[in-house]
């Protein structure tokens, strides 16, 4: 009797270990979910994310260790951005978060935020809502933060009307050289062919992609990635010609099938690129630091190479195009083509060249144009629409016309953002391209019979 005593406890105690065992199995998630929050994930491992980018709204150079705090939907976490001035948040849920920068992390010379805190909705599984904050340069003559509420009496410390006036038209002035050089191609194309090339931004996309590929994977010197990438953009708008815009010509097809044509290949390139590059923001290698420094105004040496280069190619394009004979062949094709070719002209030879030299001035545009502001796969696709309201403004098939659309489009959007947000300036850019026209239909330097 007393060994099967014996066996029923020791089954009994087998069972009590083995259902603590379990117990403590159990226990072991909740245990672990409390030590370890739930709601800090990976980015790289989130369904959602958050991409925070704060840059000086003067030169858009990043401003690294700021401060980030996100809060919102049981989420409540700080961060800090990296080198690139950006962080990459994973968010547990969708919905809207509030996300605030800590201004006491900024150096003092870099300012105030544009809009501090700012709301951003995140949808079901949607990668990098961005939150940009943009940080103006304070007024050092008055110190670094506001001392009074408006409306309510008492003198701002704020920076003045003048120290955010000048940065901007300098910055707009340089971003419109920039759309200049991508726009007086698209213009000769336009008088040359009587095309509209919806793909014209991806030969700007193409050339700062190639001078990444050389000097930020390769480690090549800037300047000789910059070469190499226009002397590949002038191949690039040679091959587009050669293979394809040609062809086409030959066969005799419309305008409107054409263009219907350019649109199908910028979206062809456009997620070509994306899968090749990434859908990341790529930073150029450069030294954020300012090289000239007038008052207010500060530019780094990028931005200030960026106008000479740009100036002294539109000055040499302007002598190309009246003073050697390409350039009269050029401009007499742009005004008849007919007449040209009866004149003993080499009609394609002459759109050939205006190809080659009309992609390498975009990839070029696109270089400088990556180190204003960094780049994406789709930096040429979010820029043509300035590039065609520049030529459209100027004068269409009018090289002098692209020049001076571009300089007045990149002044009124830089400047428009004091008074409206950042997110609208390209509206305003357009609207004030709608009110010339109302008045001057052909373009600031367009002929009356190009129109109708």
């Amino acid at each position: 009797m007393a060994e099967p005593a014996q066996k029923s406890r020791a089954r009994k105690l087998a069972l009590g270990a083995f259902g603590l065992a379990v117990s403590l199995l159990a226990m072991m998630p909740l245990a672990a979910q409390a030590s370890t929050p739930t709601d800090v994930i990976p980015p790289d491992e989130a369904d959602q994310t958050i991409q925070v980018w704060i840059r000086l709204n003067a030169d858009k150079a990043p401003i690294p260790g700021v401060g980030v705090a996100v809060e919102g939907e049981s989420f409540s976490e700080e961060f800090v951005t990296g080198d690139d001035g950006k962080v990459v948040i994973g968010i547990p849920d969708p919905g809207t978060y509030t996300v605030t920068i800590d201004e006491s992390t900024l150096a003092p010379e870099a300012g105030f935020p544009n809009k501090n805190p700012r709301e951003v909705t995140v949808s079901d599984g949607q990668q990098g809502a961005p939150a940009i904050f943009l940080v103006d340069p304070a007024n050092p003559a008055m110190g670094a933060a506001p001392t009074s509420e408006p409306g309510k009496g008492g003198q701002s410390s704020g920076p003045d009307f003048m120290s955010l006036f000048w940065p901007k038209v300098v910055s707009g002035l340089i971003f419109g050289l920039l759309i200049a050089l991508a726009a007086i191609g698209l213009s000769l194309i336009y008088g040359t062919t009587g095309l509209n090339n919806f793909a014209h931004g991806e030969l700007v996309t193409f050339g700062a992609l190639m001078a990444y590929t050389f000097s930020g994977i390769f480690g090549w010197p800037a300047p000789l990635a910059i070469v190499v990438a226009v002397i590949l953009g002038g191949v690039f708008g040679y091959v587009q010609d050669l293979g394809l815009w040609k062809p086409l010509r030959k066969r005799g097809l419309g305008l409107i099938p054409l263009m219907i044509v350019t649109i199908g290949l910028s979206l062809v390139l456009r997620y070509l690129f994306a899968f090749i590059w990434g859908a990341d923001r790529l930073s150029l290698p450069s030294d954020p630091k300012p090289f000239l420094v007038i008052g207010s105004v500060s530019l780094r040496f990028t931005d200030v190479a960026g106008a000479v280069v740009a100036i002294v190619l539109l000055l040499a394009v302007a002598f190309v195009l009246l003073r050697t004979k390409i350039g009269k062949a050029t401009r007499a094709v742009a005004d008849n083509r007919s007449l040209a070719a009866a004149s003993g002209i080499d009609v394609e030879g002459v759109i050939r060249i205006v190809w080659i030299g009309g992609a390498a001035l975009a990839a070029l545009s696109g270089v400088f144009i990556g180190y204003y502001q960094s780049l994406r796969w789709d930096t040429g696709a979010s820029i043509l629409l300035l590039v065609f309201a520049a030529v459209t403004l100027g004068g269409l098939g009018t090289a002098f016309g692209a020049l001076v659309g571009s300089l007045v489009i990149g002044v009124f959007i830089n400047v428009s953002t004091i008074w409206i947000p950042e997110n609208l300036k390209y509206v305003a850019a357009l609207v004030i391209m709608i009110i010339i026209l109302l008045f001057r239909p052909q373009g600031i330097l367009g002929r009356r019979e190009r129109i109708g």
